[in-house]
């Protein structure tokens, strides 16, 4: 059945096995591992060298989530952030604080 199917990328693959999930439980979790393997160990030292730059000594005290969140946003810098939406979001959360953003 799967050589009928000739997927070209593993995510093809992945999106057609997955509604046979069921049927194919270890071939459905082999493609998510094989996904979320790194191709190459540059990502993980990127990250590794991103996070090393971010919790310094003076941030020691840094809470996981607050890691976590500060390297996505340093390790996946190419993403277009809209900072008008951000700070509506804000000001909106925070109606009383002394700041006028609006």
């Amino acid at each position: 059945m799967l050589k009928q199917l000739k997927p070209k990328i593993m995510i093809d693959l992945y999106f057609e096995v997955l509604p046979l999930q069921q049927a194919f439980p270890t071939i459905l979790s082999l493609l998510i591992d094989a996904m979320t393997i790194p191709v190459s160990s540059t990502i993980t030292e990127r990250t590794y060298s991103k996070m090393k730059l971010i919790k310094t000594v003076a941030r020691n005290s840094m809470a996981d989530s607050r890691l976590s969140d500060l390297s996505l946003l340093a390790i996946e810098e190419d993403f277009c952030v809209d900072c008008q939406k951000i700070i509506d979001a804000f000001s909106i959360q925070h109606k009383n604080s002394r700041i006028m953003l609006k």
